[in-house]
């Protein structure tokens, strides 16, 4: 048995160890192409280790001395090693190290050494045994199908330079979401490639650079931690960094590369991710709601995920163990398919129009259709989720991946986004106004009695009270204990609305400037620190207000 060395091969950004590329059929007659370490050239003996560990056939003594002399042999050919898959100029780099497009300049290589959280690769069936039985699963469910455009999506954020992110389907158990992200994963391999959420924050940056310009699917948020403000915070944390693209920088001891990477999620979970933060006594951020989007998972239907189930089948629990059964046999071709077309038409030089413009017409086209504002900012991007997921889709049709049609695409993943749409959580600005509201609502149904009509009361009776009314240096306010602004107002929005307060100048600070309460004193004794809101919001009142707060800004001494 023979070896052939293909090429000498370095490691990207200059990192340490040599390798040379060889190729050889092993013992079962597969053939191989592997990363021989050229150190290993020094130790004979831990050179003939390695090749048997590969299944490589031992040959005569004799023979072993040809081997080596082989191995030793100097190359002008040379190759690269990579620690991600994905587009890597003109070609792309599956995980299992075959190439689709064309290699001019060198040869791409996986780093035997580095390469972390590689999805599992895998091919099984014929890609018409997949379109038979899996991919109509997407005429049936609205969520199929956006599961399926989000992942096929994920080989197009090299093109357009789009932002990673994706969705969250939540809903109650055993409604098939878990289906949904099984359809999805058997586009590119097996179901192994489903993970669970419960991963480190260094964890969820593996996780996304291992599965570059590609699909990632995490299932059942409640993993993340049983403490549910623990659980949030690590939600809020994981989603910004798989979307956020680029990891932190570390120690060069840790990590002498900073990750950067392009992913796709599908995640699911009982609680919609901003239900999830309410209960973390938080809110979602605006960049947050438009990098991950809720999705309700519940077509309406009773029938769980589905709107409708195939002639043939009487429940929607018969057709889950139907897909739970056909994407175990039939996975891994919609994806080769997919990348072939795709990046023949990228290196197609007689192209009419680029891969970029292609998807930005099929984006366009949905926006269009559903009239999304491309000039409100998170509006926009919000859309262009969705947008993203339907031209993965139609392009899929053109490539003769999937069985459908641009409109059957279009009325579905139209479905999502508006279903999405519905439940999206109010901004932080409508939160606070609507809060403000109920507030303002208090302040006007309650009488506060004057605080000088208390100076015959004791400190006790003043305790018994929630408040009272006073002037200050010709402000007129409400002084409330800090418990009863709380009683009144959103637990997660109660820094939120203090700050609000003092930028519009409904509250006085204390006179240092530092804190949102004020001590008050009755007699000449203090009786604690109160919220002071100037109230009635008459102009005048603010101003008096404002008045006072540049007086101090001026002469801090005062």
């Amino acid at each position: 048995m023979d070896i052939k060395v293909l090429c000498d091969v370095k490691r990207q950004n200059n990192l340490p160890g040599s390798f040379k590329a060889i190729e050889f059929v092993d013992k079962f007659g597969d053939r191989k192409i592997d990363l021989f370490p050229t150190k290993l050239l020094l130790n004979i003996k831990a050179s003939k280790e390695w090749l048997i560990d590969r299944h490589f056939e031992l040959p005569a003594d004799k023979n072993w001395n040809d081997i080596i002399k082989l191995l030793e042999q100097k190359t002008d050919k040379t190759g690269e090693i990579v620690d991600r898959i994905g587009f890597h100029g003109t070609s792309y780099l599956l995980p299992n190290g075959k190439i689709i497009g064309p290699q001019k300049k060198h040869t791409l290589f996986l780093d035997p050494e580095h390469a972390a959280h590689l999805p599992h690769y895998g091919v099984s069936g014929t890609l018409q045994d997949w379109k038979e039985n899996v991919a109509p699963a997407a005429q049936h469910s609205p969520c199929i199908m956006l599961a399926i455009g989000n992942a096929l999506s994920g080989y197009l954020l090299y093109f357009v330079n789009a932002e990673s992110g994706g969705f969250n389907l939540f809903g109650k158990s055993s409604i098939g979401k878990t289906t949904t992200e099984k359809v999805a994963i058997s586009i590119s391999g097996p179901r192994s490639n489903l993970r669970s959420w419960n991963f480190t924050e260094a964890g969820a940056e593996d996780l996304a650079y291992g599965h570059n310009d590609s699909h990632l699917a995490l299932d059942e948020l409640k993993t993340l931690d049983p403490d549910s403000k623990k659980a949030h915070q690590k939600a809020s944390a994981f989603t910004h960094v798989i979307s956020s693209g680029k990891g932190k920088s570390r120690s060069k001891k840790y990590d002498p590369n900073l990750k950067n990477w392009r992913v796709v999620l599908l995640s699911t979970g009982e609680l919609s991710l901003a239900e999830f933060a309410e209960k973390g006594g938080s809110i979602r951020m605006k960049g947050e709601e438009v990098r991950i989007i809720d999705i309700p998972a519940d077509a309406g239907e009773g029938l769980g995920i589905f709107k409708t189930i195939p002639d043939g089948y009487t429940d929607a629990s018969s057709y889950v163990k139907f897909l739970d059964e056909a994407t175990q046999k039939y996975y891994g071709t919609p994806q080769i398919e997919f990348l072939e077309k795709l990046v023949a038409d990228h290196n197609a030089q007689d192209a009419e129009r680029t891969v970029s413009d292609c998807i930005k017409c099929y984006m366009s086209e949905f926006n269009n259709k559903l009239n999304i504002d491309s000039t409100e900012g998170t509006t926009n991007r919000f859309g262009d989720r969705f947008a993203l997921a339907y031209a993965a889709l139609c392009m899929a049709v053109e490539y003769e991946v999937l069985p459908f049609n641009n409109k059957q695409i279009f009325n579905r993943i139209s479905r999502c986004y508006k279903a999405a749409l519905g439940i999206r959580p109010k901004t932080l600005e409508e939160r606070l106004n609507i809060c403000d509201r109920r507030f303002v609502k208090y302040l006007k149904e309650n009488e506060f009695p004057a605080l000088r009509s208390k100076e015959s009361w004791t400190r006790d009776e003043i305790e018994q009270i929630d408040g009272f009314t006073l002037t200050i240096k010709g402000t007129k306010v409400i002084a409330l204990k800090p418990k009863t602004m709380m009683s009144q107002v959103s637990k997660s929005l109660y820094k939120e609305l203090l700050k609000h307060y003092q930028s519009k100048g409904y509250l006085l600070p204390d006179s240092k400037m530092t804190t949102s309460t004020r001590q008050i004193s009755l007699k000449g004794n203090k009786i604690g620190r109160y919220h002071c809101f100037v109230f009635p919001r008459k102009t005048e009142n603010i101003e008096a207000a404002k008045k006072c707060i540049a007086e101090f800004n001026e002469n801090p001494s005062n």
